[in-house]
């Protein structure tokens, strides 16, 4: 801080403290105020009696809230306003997993405040949340530890200029997502459907598809549980003049796998939920799923939505992507030989712990690729809970 912030404010040390012990004996921080230019003078979470201050215009706040994100922190944020639409918009702006608004920012209570945090402030679901158990389950379809093969080391070479491609897809995928998961959830699903509604007539597709009829169906049915299952957030209980409610938000980039030893159901499905979810997909694939993929791609982009949403990239970009610190999952059937490959790359990674993601109930790939943001209201702060007047008196 000391080349990076100017220091505001300080307070003393307790003379209970500097009298019985020399100042290089001790650990002891007195609170202290620092103004700095950026929060990228941030490079990581700093626990402690320390507040920074960033000022910032009224009119760079959308700004303010990618810096934010894009620290790769997002355990809370606290948000105070009195416009209560420039609330909800930096709520969903945010990747905090747990938001207050016009409240302070601590005493997170069990099936009220749902907590967790995401990428490098948390790994899974927030404790005390409705989700909480469910994620604690193993598939029986998992296979035993006898049938893992940890050795092969199944990358196929990469050279620059497929480093620099794999690159770009990251860039791009990353510049689609913000727009991609702030579009309306029918808007998604509708475009999902027309294009499954194209590819049924894509003679490539089947003769890939085992029953593409019934790969089809499968899909439209995912689409109409993803819509039942995001169409409206879980509202919590809390106190009179609090409101606390549970959302279902995208992960963000995933890359959904395929190879000779992946159905082209899986394939599908794969894409489809990870799409219909919010998220931007690279579709990593071998020559035997290529011109299919890129036939999917055609359709999907003949919708009108951003091409960058759902890409293809080859297996020779599978190493460069895995590294990508835009990555957020990985989505590859459980029996094909490269997820213990995946594995490990992403386990050799800096940053955030990444998912692979290999459900085969596809309820389950849904909730995998979805997190979870608690957002909690102090609506005292904004003229009282509104809704307490439309509540009807009982007999």
């Amino acid at each position: 801080m000391k080349t990076h912030g100017q220091l505001l404010y300080q307070c003393d040390i307790s003379d209970e403290i500097t009298n019985e012990i020399a100042d290089n004996e001790h650990f002891f921080f007195a609170p202290r105020l620092y103004e700095i230019e950026n929060i990228s003078a941030l490079k990581q979470e700093v626990f402690g009696p320390c507040v920074h201050i960033v000022r910032f215009k009224g009119d760079e706040i959308e700004k303010v809230m990618d810096d934010i994100n894009g620290t790769g922190f997002g355990l809370t944020m606290g948000i105070h306003t009195r416009i209560e639409q420039r609330a909800i918009n930096l709520a969903k702006l945010s990747r905090a997993g747990n938001v207050y608004i016009n409240r302070n920012i601590i005493g997170a209570i069990v099936g009220v405040q749902p907590f967790g945090g995401r990428g490098l402030s948390g790994t899974g679901p927030k404790a005390g949340g409705p989700y909480y158990l469910t994620r604690l389950v193993k598939e029986i379809t998992t296979p035993g530890a006898k049938k893992l093969n940890l050795i092969p080391q199944q990358a196929q070479a990469s050279n620059n200029d497929t480093d620099a491609q794999a690159v770009l897809l990251m860039d791009r995928a990353s510049t689609a997502e913000k727009i991609w998961r702030l579009t309306k959830l029918n808007t998604r699903i509708s475009c999902v459907s027309e294009v499954l509604a194209k590819i049924a007539h894509i003679e490539i597709i089947d003769n890939l598809a085992d029953d593409l009829t019934q790969t089809l169906q499968a899909a439209r049915s995912q689409l109409i549980d993803i819509e039942k299952h995001l169409k409206e957030p879980t509202v919590l209980p809390g106190p009179t003049g609090e409101s606390n409610t549970l959302y279902l938000e995208n992960r963000g980039n995933i890359i959904c796998f395929a190879d000779e030893n992946v159905t082209f159901h899986f394939w599908l499905l794969s894409v489809v939920t990870a799409l219909a979810t919010g998220n931007t997909v690279i579709s990593v694939v071998s020559d035997l799923f290529y011109d299919e993929a890129i036939a999917f791609r055609d359709e999907f982009i003949a919708t009108g939505e951003d091409k960058n949403t759902f890409q293809i990239a080859r297996l020779c970009h599978l190493t460069t992507l895995l590294a990508q610190p835009g990555l957020s999952g990985v989505v590859i059937d459980n029996h094909c030989d490269r997820k213990h490959y995946i594995s490990e790359k992403l386990a050799e990674r800096q940053g955030a712990i990444l998912p692979v993601i290999s459900s085969k109930y596809f309820d389950n790939l849904m909730q995998r690729l979805l997190t979870e943001k608690a957002i909690s209201i102090n609506t005292t702060a904004t003229g009282g809970n509104t809704s307490l007047m439309t509540l009807d008196e009982e007999d």
